[in-house]
């Protein structure tokens, strides 16, 4: 008699679907509601990673070496509710704090006609670019959206925080960017 790798009906046991799928929930779950700080090795050099602009391709490191200021970076979509909701939080922080700190949010998959919409319908004024083919994003290591990256004084990738962030989060890490 021949070992059947399957259950009788041929088919994988059900007890071994079971915690297959278990495991999957527990994974797409854990990754999907992951936030925090994490910096970890980024695939590429995130300073050096180009986002187009409406005066063209930018990068944090122009930017950087032009202002001297710690930055705040904002990956976004039009289509990401956490992302519009917050959209707010990083404009009043903008308008408190940009003589020191620059803001940018980057726009990950809309057409620029639709994101430009967008922002001016929250009254947004700080930098927006894009990033059309996806570089900046994976230099980020980014999972899912919202992510925001921050960048001390000297340029420096401090802290890249996953998922959503809160008004009151985000007033702590602009004042620790500060050194306040």
């Amino acid at each position: 008699m021949a070992l059947r790798p399957y259950g009788r009906n041929g088919h994988l046991p059900t007890t071994f679907i079971d915690v297959k799928k278990i495991l999957l929930t527990f994974l797409i779950i854990t990754t999907a509601c992951s936030s925090g700080n994490i910096v970890e090795p980024l695939i590429e050099n995130v300073l050096n990673q180009s986002f187009e602009t409406e005066n063209g391709f930018e990068t944090l490191e122009g930017i950087y070496e032009e202002n001297n200021q710690p930055m705040v970076v904002n990956l976004w979509a039009t289509w990401c509710t956490p992302c519009l909701e917050e959209m707010p939080y990083f404009e009043t922080a903008h308008r408190e704090h940009g003589k020191k700190i620059q803001f940018i949010g980057i726009n990950i998959s809309d057409s620029p006609t639709r994101a430009k919409k967008r922002a001016e319908e929250l009254h947004i004024s700080y930098l927006l670019g894009s990033d059309p083919d996806g570089s900046f994003t994976k230099s980020l290591k980014a999972i899912g959206l919202p992510v925001t990256a921050f960048f001390n004084a000297e340029g420096k990738l401090s802290t890249i925080h996953q998922g959503p962030i809160s008004k009151e989060n985000l007033q702590k890490s602009v004042l620790e960017l500060l050194d306040v």
